[in-house]
């Protein structure tokens, strides 16, 4: 079996994935490039912000894909309407979901206690007093901290919005997360509240958004909506920059109605004059939330368990769009070779 790896991996990165599918497949696995002829039918693995515009649509037009992996989670580069039927498209769903929720929980959590942290650093701590208050004003005076009794909106109920929603219900918040529709609405659980209506995830002291980018929820967060927003919320992007109404939270933020942890901008990285980078209310991190230990090979895991699906018959995982998954399944089935760009 060969692998066709679509990706800017080194020559070491490539060696490393293929023992890793190896070993997980039971298989031997081979990188060939994408352009190297005759793969009609087999798979491509393709990483899509590694490339133009230009290289993507030259290697998903190289062969007659039966199926296409992307090692990314968004898939908003990609048109539904033209994607051939015929060829399975699947994303990786689930292998940056961890690092992307800690990213913002850490916003939430450092956003309520970075101004004044509890602890001081060895050199300054006071001598023992039993006179002195256990606790320093600083610390228990001002607004309450932590997420006991906060309230969390979270947009988007996946992989990464599922871990933030119950991480921070754990430690007591109110999360509130939005769905598209009532019949969305999932099973009530315990700190969750499940809502259709906007505002009422405008209406907390966070806003975590982690919806996918399509046409209906291109700036779904506009300057009208965020105007309705609960004064000091602090929003917490890591998804997509177009969702929000870049321009109207730069002026909120600058008004002081609003505070912002962003992970991604649009264009990314920001001007260096770009009103976004002077306000004090605003973090901004250069789309790093998806980054970790093993993120470099993370997709891994998740083309492989595709692969396990479409191998033994069962639903498949990560699935985009509509494209059947028949000429996927056979050249699973059957060994047929599988390729990638080295």
């Amino acid at each position: 079996m060969s692998v066709v790896l679509a990706s800017g991996l080194t020559t070491a990165q490539s060696t490393v994935t293929a023992d890793m599918l190896t070993a997980s497949l039971g298989t031997s696995v081979e990188l060939v490039p994408w352009h190297a002829g005759s793969l009609d039918g087999a798979a491509l693995i393709l990483a899509p912000h590694e490339w133009s515009s230009g290289e993507r649509r030259a290697a998903l037009s190289a062969a007659d894909w039966s199926w296409v992996h992307l090692t990314s989670a968004g898939v908003d580069f990609i048109d539904d309407a033209a994607w051939p039927t015929d060829r399975l498209l699947t994303r990786s769903w689930q292998c940056y979901a961890a690092p992307v929720a800690e990213y913002a929980v850490h916003a939430v959590l450092s956003h309520e206690w970075g101004d004044t942290p509890p602890w001081t650093a060895p050199e300054t701590r006071p001598p023992a007093d039993p006179n002195r208050p256990p606790v320093p004003a600083s610390v228990s005076a001002g607004r309450p901290r932590g997420m006991w009794g906060c309230t969390v909106g979270v947009a988007g109920w996946g992989e990464v919005g599922r871990r933030i929603g119950r991480t921070l219900a754990g430690f007591g918040a109110e999360i509130r997360v939005l769905r598209r529709s009532r019949t969305a609405v999932g099973r009530a659980e315990p700190g969750i509240e499940f809502t259709t209506d906007l505002d009422r995830l405008l209406d907390c002291e966070h806003l975590v958004i982690a919806l996918p980018l399509t046409p209906r929820t291109h700036r779904m967060f506009d300057a009208a909506a965020l105007s309705r927003a609960r004064p000091g919320l602090h929003l917490v992007n890591v998804s997509r920059a177009e969702l929000i109404d870049q321009d109207g939270l730069a002026e909120l933020c600058a008004r002081g109605d609003l505070a912002a942890t962003l992970d991604v901008t649009d264009p990314e990285p920001l001007p260096p004059t770009h009103p976004l980078r002077t306000i004090p209310s605003v973090r901004l991190s250069p789309h790093v939330a998806w980054r970790s230990r093993l993120s470099d090979v993370a997709f891994v895991a998740d083309f492989v368990a595709v692969w396990r699906a479409l191998a033994g018959g069962g639903p498949v995982p990560g699935v985009v769009g509509a494209g059947a998954a028949d000429r996927a399944r056979h050249m699973v089935v059957t060994n047929t070779k599988v390729g990638s760009l080295g």
